[in-house]
């Protein structure tokens, strides 16, 4: 699940985090891959076959989870008087594949 966790957080990279209409941006135009950062340490210790430390795996895929939504929130413009929320479907498939992520740690099994 880690694995898979990844996998699809890399290629939302590749979707719109942004979509205003007219011009949109995708997940590297929008710096996302800072955040896969919190993904190196599960993914490390998956590939090299050794046990996860629970804690410093959970709170890495928390941290991922609430840069995700900040992210998410961060997207409220006022238009016309009403506030417009630009994310578009790639952030919200990254989100989910944090919490996928964290999910993996939580089962990960030695």
């Amino acid at each position: 699940m880690i694995f898979i966790a990844t996998v699809v957080g890399i290629l939302s990279l590749f979707m719109k985090w942004v979509d205003v209409g007219i011009v949109s941006a995708s997940g590297f135009q929008q710096q996302g891959y800072l955040i896969l950062v919190l993904y190196i340490y599960p993914m490390v210790q998956l590939f090299k076959t050794k046990p996860i430390n629970k804690a410093i795996g959970i709170v890495s895929g928390i941290l991922a989870i609430i840069a995700g939504v900040a992210f998410l929130i961060s997207k409220n413009v006022e238009f016309m008087g009403e506030s417009v929320n630009v994310a578009s479907s790639g952030l919200y498939i990254f989100v989910l594949s944090a919490v996928l992520l964290t999910a993996g740690i939580v089962k990960y099994e030695e």
